[in-house]
């Protein structure tokens, strides 16, 4: 450590306390003759003297001590390990990656007398240890990187070397992955990349639930490896029963197949399918040659009558735009020849209704009368005065014949459901509605999703809003044309997703019936076996306040009648439970709790599937490594070639020390040891004077 004098102020101020001294040493021990000391004892106490006023006089002129101290930074090798299934694939892999966690552990050993050595996994994340499970389910090479910029941005990192077989399954290639450290990467290659006869079930595409009594589709996708002349069956099995079979004839060493299945639901509730790639003989591995997969079979769907004056394209975009999405059920009716009952459905949506010939008007009004969620649409026929009569939360009022052009402008204010980000910039950008030329009145339960924007003029006047009160939910657009809305989505994107969303949206927040019970507990319902079954719960009091005090218990349930006890943890004003993750199966739920002298439960299923992506791909590519070091400056080396490994990290020259110099400034009359001086100093005068018989 360096130490430096650091003062502020003209350097003819020290002369200023140096004479300020050795006045007061002069004036009190040679001017003075009143007391008699020897000449020593003079000097000595004249120096006592002037050493004390001078420091006190050099503090009134707020001097600074500089503290330089000098920091080395050892250099940062950093090791992360592939832990993940796919290094276990082969028969012969279990032996071989016994043998490789000694090589590293040596390795490792020899790096630390030379380094400072940190270990990781990687797979599903990056994590900091030093003992390898191979038992990950995926594997995100990309997360490496992302570590490094949060953990190690300005660090003195050396080499980082990355052990894998090179697959990945998640997350970006990390060859084209930017980065903009300036390190070498060397990569440690492991895995067999000799391909080996196997069969393997490489993709399976399904819905995630269907109704009761549908034809349900399935595409399953079939990979085989040096396998060419083989026969195998496909099957397809739900407890124990077969429901599909079909044999397959591999054609070729690098074989692909397709195959779509049609499956009935015939129950309800959560159904667990198996597919099997029957296995042939002298194959590397069987365990890829099975897939799981659980369909949720529902009784029934939202029902959705779309009733019009006439015949309009509105009500063919609405009608595509809602059988894009399985849990509704629409049908589409003019007025005239409706002769249902409007119970019968969930919602209706009144396409210019009611009309100025009185079309639909008495059934337009026998739907006032019923809490069924509603949907309005103004158009040239509409009649304005019987639509102002329903309370819908708009009133419009007419100014003059005819319509205005009126593009929508989202209100970002607007809370009651969410648009995704694509919508809310397209909307905007979609051809105009034809829109009464009329004022609008809106309730204080209406809120508005897009305002009317005619030319360049934005207005308060509602284009799409919805009211919610406490039995019911009304939506409004003040204009016809959505049609336009569905082309010019596809002009654009060549899909129709964002106007289906934007539809889908409107009419789930209209279906959507509010919970109002006391206790709520919310899960995911489908997980992969390696996410963590998560729980979050609410309690409100009969004020309908959330509270957290009493306590909340949950059992979960098995296929096997195994049961496992929780217990909440409280949240601000709720709760949350982490459940860990759980085996493949289906698994049942209670949650329970006490308030005052009510008792409330919650009860629910969840499912756990399987995820094999790892056994899918077991061919190593060593390509990717060898690529990924040659971009940095590094190399690719295999398992007995860690020495070499080592005499190359040795042998750069810049893998070296980092000194960090830091200064440091205190101020002078902040130090403790300058008061205990000026204490000393008084005091061995003081005594002197006082021995020798002065004052």
């Amino acid at each position: 450590m360096k130490f430096n004098f650091v003062l502020n102020q003209p350097w003819w101020t020290i002369v200023l306390c140096i004479a300020a001294g050795i006045a007061f040493a002069i004036v009190l021990y040679y001017k003075n003759t009143s007391d008699d000391f020897k000449p020593w004892k003079q000097w000595t106490l004249a120096s006592f003297r002037f050493l004390l006023v001078f420091i006190i006089c050099l503090l009134l002129l707020a001097p600074l001590l500089e503290m330089q101290t000098t920091k080395t930074n050892e250099p940062l090798v950093l090791v992360f390990q592939d832990n993940t299934e796919s290094l276990l694939a082969t028969p012969a892999s279990d032996s071989a990656m016994n043998t490789y966690k000694e090589q590293l552990v040596d390795f490792s050993n020899k790096l630390e007398n030379s380094y400072s050595v940190i270990t990781y996994t990687y797979g599903e994340q990056v994590q900091q240890r030093d003992t390898f499970t191979f038992n990950e389910k995926t594997t995100n090479i990309s997360q490496i990187f992302e570590s490094l910029d949060v953990l190690y941005s300005n660090r003195n990192v050396g080499a980082v070397i990355i052990t894998g077989d090179g697959i990945f399954n998640r997350g970006q290639n990390p060859v084209f992955q930017k980065t903009n450290h300036l390190f070498p990467i060397y990569t440690i290659a492991l895995g067999d990349t000799i391909p080996h006869k196997d069969l393997i079930v490489n993709h399976v595409r399904h819905n995630r639930i269907t109704y009761l009594n549908n034809i349900f589709p399935l595409e399953v996708t079939l990979e085989a490896r040096q396998a060419e002349g083989s026969r195998s069956t496909l099957k397809v099995t739900q407890q124990g029963n077969t429901l599909f079979e079909q044999n397959i004839s591999i054609t070729s060493d690098n074989y692909f197949q397709t195959i779509p299945i049609q499956l009935e639901a015939t129950d309800i509730g959560m159904k667990r399918y198996r597919i099997e790639f029957v296995p042939v003989e002298g194959e590397i591995s069987v365990e890829n040659n099975v897939r799981e997969f659980f369909i949720e079979v529902i009784d029934s769907r939202q029902k959705l009558a779309i009733i019009a004056a006439g015949p309009h394209p509105d009500v063919g975009a609405l009608k595509l735009a809602l059988d894009e999405n399985e849990n509704f059920e629409t049908q589409v009716f003019l007025a005239d020849d409706f002769t249902g009952e409007l119970s019968a459905y969930d919602i209706i949506i009144w396409h210019q209704l009611p009309s100025q010939r009185n079309t639909g008007t008495p059934l337009v009004n026998s739907a006032r009368q019923t809490d069924i969620p509603q949907l309005f649409i103004i158009g040239t026929l509409s009649n304005i005065t019987a639509f102002n009569q329903l309370q819908t939360g708009v009133e419009i009022n007419t100014r003059a014949a005819g319509f205005n052009d009126s593009r929508a402008e989202v209100n970002t204010t607007f809370t009651l459901f969410q648009l995704r980000g694509q919508t809310s910039a397209l909307l905007p950008l979609f051809p105009p509605l034809q829109t009464p030329f009329a004022s609008f009145a809106l309730t204080p339960a209406t809120q508005v999703l897009a305002y009317q924007k005619i030319g360049n003029v934005s207005t308060d006047f509602p284009l799409i809003a919805f009211s919610q009160t406490t039995n019911k939910k009304t939506g409004v657009i003040t204009g016809e044309g959505i049609w336009r809305w569905r082309l010019d989505n596809y002009a654009r994107n060549n899909n129709h997703e964002v106007f289906n969303d934007l539809v889908s949206r409107m009419i789930q927040f209209l279906t959507v019936v509010e919970d109002k019970s006391f206790f709520r507990v919310m899960t995911q319902n489908f997980l992969y076996q390696n996410q963590p079954a998560i729980f979050e719960a609410e309690l409100y009091n009969p004020s309908y306040e959330l509270v957290n005090t009493p306590e909340v218990s949950l059992t979960i349930t098995d296929e096997e009648g195994a049961e496992f006890e929780y217990i909440f943890g409280p949240t601000q004003n709720a709760y949350r439970l982490n459940a860990g993750t759980f085996p493949v199966g289906e698994y049942r739920y209670q949650a329970s709790v006490s308030l005052g002298n009510e008792q409330f439960s919650e009860e629910g299923i969840f499912t756990v599937a399987p995820l094999n992506i790892e056994d899918i791909r077991t061919v190593a590519n060593h390509q990717l490594l060898f690529q990924l070091a040659s971009n940095t400056g590094g190399k690719m080396f295999y398992p007995n070639q860690l020495d070499e490994l080592l005499d190359e990290i040795k042998n750069r020259e810049n893998i070296k020390p980092v000194l960090h110099a830091q200064n440091k400034y205190e101020e002078l009359i902040n130090l403790r040891w300058i008061f205990f001086l000026l204490l000393i100093l008084l005091s061995v005068e003081w005594f002197i004077r006082k021995y020798s018989g002065s004052y």
